[in-house]
Parts: structure tokens; sequence; C-alpha cells
């Protein structure tokens, strides 16, 4: 999404999912997509749209809560692990609020915006090439 809502289709290769093909923030979707090309597989990402580090509070069934939005991630099946790590990632385990992991795991990109600015920049030299490129 970034700072429009800019999106692109990648070809995904996880067999849990009904589509094979999804829409990912457009900043981070070459990276989703060589990872899935290398085996990794991949359950969601999200590029932070630029919000990195900013607090956030939310509540669930479990209560109220406050955290840090994340830099650029994904998520990613827990047998994916090794050949991410391989690959020069660092994946860590990921818990759901009811402190389940259900074998997923996440990793830092290495592709996205961190700050707003960052967004800024990325549309200015991205956008104006996109309906090329295959950006939504």
């Amino acid at each position: 999404m970034c700072l429009h809502g800019v999106y692109k289709k990648v070809k995904v290769i996880n067999p849990d999912q009904t589509n094979n093909i999804v829409n990912v923030d457009a900043c981070i979707a070459d990276e989703i997509q060589k990872l899935n090309n290398q085996g990794v597989i991949t359950l969601g990402c999200c590029c932070g749209h630029g919000k990195a580090g900013q607090i956030v509070e939310y509540e669930n069934k479990f209560g109220k809560w406050k955290t840090h939005h994340d830099p650029p991630i994904t998520l990613i099946k827990e047998k994916s692990v090794e050949l991410a790590i391989n690959l020069g990632y660092k994946p860590y385990p990921y818990f759901y609020a009811d402190g389940e992991n259900g074998g997923v795991w996440q990793m830092q990109l290495k592709t996205g915006c961190i700050t707003m600015q960052e967004c800024e920049e990325w549309h200015r030299d991205n956008i104006t090439l996109s309906e090329r490129q295959g950006v939504l």
C-alpha cells in the first residue's frame, strides 16, 4: 500500500492458500516474488507504510494493547526457516495475541519503506513507471 494503496500482483507458492496470485504492497512485491520463486512459503506481508517504530494501540478479545508498527516484514511457514536463513534472512518466531505460534515465523525484508520520507521517495521514483511494471 505504501502511501496511496499501490499494489503489485505476486504469484505465491503456499499450497494452503486458495489464491496463488495475491496483491502485495508494491514497494516489497519484487522481494516477495523472489522469495516465493526461491521456495520460501510466504503467508502474508506488509511494507509498514512508512510508520516503523510509531506507537499503535489496538483492542481484541484479549484486551487493550500498545505496540509499535513493524518495519517491512513477511510471515513465513516454519518449514521455510532454514531456506530463509540460507538466503541471508534472520527469521524469528511469530506469536499471535493468544500466545500461539502455529508454525509461523516472521522476518524483516530487505526492501520497503521504514520512514514516511522513504515512502514518498519510493513513490516519486517508481509510481510513474508502475503501470508498465504491473502495479495496480
